[in-house]
């Protein structure tokens, strides 16, 4: 009994060995795919350029290698971020009748499709779906054929066949009673969050329309909103300086932060799910730990106010970023008013390049995935929008 005793205890150690080493490898290859992350982020630079609208590009997103852009003329448009010629895929004219001031993009559920939500001063919102020509000229012949109406299909046929998406309106969100100024989908993609100078931001029901919770919980304008990797947190930021975290759950508070000395305006959470960052008027981008509810850091990042804050999200793809598919916020970039757009890592929070390209204001910043080009990290590309009327790629 005893040697057997012996026998098991040896297994064991050398189980717990093995298991150790391969922790060990593991890290040793992350911490090696990141440095080379890290490499590349250093020596990023302007590749493409593209005059966007006739009026300053306020807000921009991404989803997958699709890049969509909001103007202050209201229109939208989409761009191919897999080509350093940005090439127009779709544009919807007059979509808001005033600026469109923030907006979201999301994958659509087993098929190639997007929705695009929108928030703009006209008091509104509005969800898009975003479908490629070819689905949308066969559901077209389909109803032709059903209507035997000859005139009616080479109308209908002829439609959209510009650029290679159609644009059309799916939902108009009303309720808030002053502008609108931020908008993000739900991770579960079923729900969208508005913020707005009414003091509330509301939760809508992607599929219906309609509005699902309404919260007034600032006493400021409301502006920035960020939802939490696993949908059960959303945060909103205000003019006052005021930093809060919902519980979507119940509706109610989880908790505050205060700490800006200005307003707030974006808010983002970490793919880590433990971290909070929050930037606006200040200059400044501080992280807040959710786990012990208290400021975690404080980067000095810019002289003007900060418009946007974006980690980077892998989807998955084993190509992306750090080529092992578990993408996990290595860096987090920020666009200003100073006409620079910066990257940062989160492991230390300390600089890692500066992007210098706009003439002027730099309105908004996403990150894409990966290009298609060799691993240790050299597809990372970043987007940004800006006051002079111009979209631009960074890699």
């Amino acid at each position: 009994a005893a040697q057997r005793v012996s026998h098991r205890t040896s297994n064991n150690k050398r189980a717990r060995t093995t298991y150790e080493e391969q922790a060990s490898k593991e890290l040793d290859d992350l911490d090696d795919q990141c440095l080379l992350l890290y490499k590349s982020i250093r020596s990023m630079a302007l590749e493409g350029s593209q005059y966007g609208d006739a009026r300053p590009l306020s807000a921009v997103c991404t989803s997958g290698n699709i890049v969509a852009t909001g103007g202050w003329s209201g229109t939208i448009q989409l761009w191919d971020g897999k080509k350093d010629t940005l090439d127009v895929l779709g544009r919807k004219g007059m979509a808001h009748e005033d600026r469109i001031m923030g907006m979201d993009m999301m994958k659509c559920r087993g098929d190639e499709d997007h929705m695009v939500a929108t928030a703009s001063i006209d008091l509104s919102a509005k969800l898009w779906h975003v479908r490629r020509n070819e689905d949308v000229l066969m559901e077209e012949d389909d109803d032709d054929d059903d209507n035997d109406d000859d005139t009616t299909t080479i109308t209908n046929t002829t439609k959209n066949t510009n650029t290679p998406y159609t644009i059309s309106e799916a939902h108009h969100l009303k309720g808030h009673k002053a502008r609108l100024c931020s908008v993000a989908f739900h991770p579960m993609k079923q729900h969208v969050v508005t913020t707005s100078f009414d003091h509330t931001w509301r939760l809508w029901d992607v599929e219906t329309g309609s509005q699902l919770l309404l919260q007034d919980g600032h006493v400021k304008e409301t502006y920035g909103v960020g939802m939490h990797p696993d949908g059960s947190l959303c945060s909103t930021t205000d003019f006052g300086g005021v930093v809060q975290v919902w519980d979507l759950r119940s509706g109610k508070s989880a908790c505050h932060f205060l700490g800006h000395a200005k307003r707030v305006i974006s808010s983002e959470f970490s793919p880590n799910g433990f971290q909070l960052a929050t930037a606006g008027d200040d200059g400044t981008i501080k992280i807040w730990d959710l786990r012990r509810r208290k400021q975690f850091a404080s980067i000095p990042a810019h002289t003007k106010l900060i418009t946007q804050l974006r980690f980077a999200q892998g989807s998955g793809d084993a190509s992306e970023f750090t080529g092992n598919g578990q993408q996990n916020g290595e860096f987090l970039v920020s666009s200003s008013f100073d006409g620079t757009v910066k990257t940062w890592s989160t492991r230390d929070w300390k600089m890692l390049s500066t992007l210098r390209g706009h003439e002027g204001k730099v309105m908004g910043v996403d990150v894409l995935g990966s290009s298609g080009e060799s691993s240790g990290g050299g597809g990372v590309r970043i987007v940004t929008s800006g006051y002079d009327k111009t979209l631009k790629l960074w890699k």
